[in-house]
C-alpha cells in the first residue's frame, strides 16, 4: 500500500480553515447541481467499475459492494484505511492532478470538510436528501454522512463480566484497570477527535486518569477486540461500537457498554470526487451506498444509518435512547495540531504532528 506524507494532510487542515468561510458561494457559482436522472446505466457499465477510498470497517465494505456488483454488474476496487490515510491519498492525487479515486467514504466529516474546501467534491442532489436529517449532511450537497459510530466501552466478559464490568468512563481509571486497558490510534492521530470529544465534556483529566493505568496502544479497533478476545487486556476506551457487536454475536468472551453519561459519536460521511473518470458509475455506487437496501446492508454489519427511514442494528438500543456527545468538527480542524500534541503529552507516540 503505497504511503502519503503527513505534511500533505496537515497543510490541507490548515489551510481549510482559511477557505471554509468562502466554501460555499464558491460552490453557488461555479458548479451545477447533478442529481439521480442523469445517472446513465449503459454508460456506467461501460465505465467498467467504481474506485471507493474508505474508512469503514473491510468486512461491511465488501458485503455492500458485492450485493452492488450482483445487481448492477459493476465492480469496485477499493482501498481501506483511516481516514487521516482517505484524506492524504486523495489530497496527493489531487495534487498531482492524477486523480484515481471516483466516491470517498471516511469515518470524520472533517475529512470532507478538507476536500470540500479545495473544490474537490461534486455536488450531487441524491434521493436520499429527505430521509436525512439536514445536521447530517453538507446543505450545498457535497457529502452526506452515512453513519454514526459510537465510541463504547468493551470489555473481556471473563475478566470484568458480572458486578466487576466498567460501566463508566471513570471506572477505566479505577487501580485494578492499570495495565488491563486498551485503545487505538493510528500515527496519524485516528482515534484523536473521539478522546478529544471525551476531553471537552468530561475534562482533560479523564485521559490523564486513562493514561496513568498504562493503556495498550494498537493501530485500529478490529486490533482492540482480538487483543480483548484473547484476554491480552481487559478493558477498552472509546472503541467501534459496531466490531464490539460483531465480536459478542459471533460469541466471543466479550462485551460492551454504552456509558450512561454520554458517548462520543462520530459521522462517517460519503461524497462524489469532481475529477472522477467513472462519472455515472460514482452516481450509480453512491446511490445504491445510501439508499435504503445499501444501508440496511450496512446496519446487519453493525452500523448506525443516517436514514430516519432505516432502524438499529439488531440488539442495539436506538439512538434516542442514548446520549450522544457529537464532536464539532470544525473546532477540531481548527485546533488539530494543539490537540495532538496534547495527546502527544498525555499517551506519547505518534500523533500526526
Amino acid at each position: 500500500m503505497q504511503k502519503f506524507p503527513r505534511r500533505t494532510i496537515l497543510r490541507a487542515l490548515a489551510a481549510g480553515s482559511m477557505t471554509a468561510a468562502v466554501g460555499r458561494s464558491a460552490w453557488a457559482a461555479s458548479d451545477v447541481m447533478a442529481d439521480p436522472s442523469q445517472i446513465d446505466l449503459a454508460k456506467a457499465r461501460a465505465e467498467g467499475k467504481v474506485v471507493l477510498y474508505t474508512s469503514l470497517d473491510t468486512q461491511i465494505v465488501e458485503t455492500i459492494i458485492a450485493a452492488f456488483k450482483q445487481k448492477y454488474g459493476i465492480g469496485v476496487e477499493y482501498f481501506r484505511g483511516g481516514s487521516s490515510d482517505v484524506t492524504s491519498k486523495v489530497l496527493a492525487e489531487a495534487d498531482a492532478n492524477r486523480t484515481q479515486v471516483d466516491v470517498v467514504d471516511a469515518s470524520d466529516v472533517a475529512a470532507l470538510l478538507v476536500m470540500k474546501d479545495r473544490g474537490l467534491l461534486r455536488p450531487f442532489r441524491s434521493a436520499s436528501l429527505d430521509v436525512v436529517a439536514s445536521n447530517l449532511r453538507d446543505p450545498d450537497a457535497t457529502w452526506m454522512a452515512d453513519r454514526l459510530t459510537q465510541a463504547v466501552i468493551q470489555y473481556n466478559a471473563k475478566e470484568f463480566g458480572g458486578d466487576k464490568a466498567p460501566t463508566t468512563w471513570k471506572d477505566l481509571t479505577a487501580p485494578r484497570m492499570k495495565g488491563r486497558l486498551v485503545f487505538s490510534s493510528s500515527a496519524n492521530g485516528d482515534g484523536a477527535p473521539r478522546l478529544y470529544t471525551l476531553a471537552k465534556h468530561f475534562g482533560w483529566d479523564l485521559l490523564k486518569g486513562f493514561a496513568a493505568n498504562q493503556p495498550l496502544r494498537v493501530q485500529t479497533p478490529q486490533l482492540v477486540t482480538q487483543i480483548l478476545e484473547r484476554g491480552e487486556r481487559g478493558a477498552a476506551f472509546a472503541t467501534n461500537d459496531n466490531i464490539a457487536l460483531r465480536s459478542k454475536r459471533e460469541g466471543k468472551p466479550t462485551d460492551y457498554v454504552f456509558p450512561k453519561e454520554g458517548v462520543p459519536t462520530e459521522l462517517g460521511a460519503v461524497g462524489l470526487l469532481r475529477a472522477s473518470a467513472r462519472p455515472n458509475a460514482a452516481m450509480l455506487f453512491y446511490e445504491w451506498w445510501m439508499g435504503k437496501e445499501g444501508q440496511e446492508l450496512l446496519v446487519k454489519g453493525g452500523k448506525y444509518s443516517s436514514r430516519s427511514d432505516v432502524g438499529p442494528p439488531d440488539g442495539s438500543p436506538p439512538l434516542s435512547a442514548l446520549k450522544l456527545l457529537t464532536p464539532d468538527s470544525v473546532d477540531y480542524r481548527k485546533n488539530r495540531n494543539n490537540i495532538l500534541e496534547r495527546m502527544n503529552d498525555i499517551f506519547g507516540g505518534e500523533w500526526g504532528i
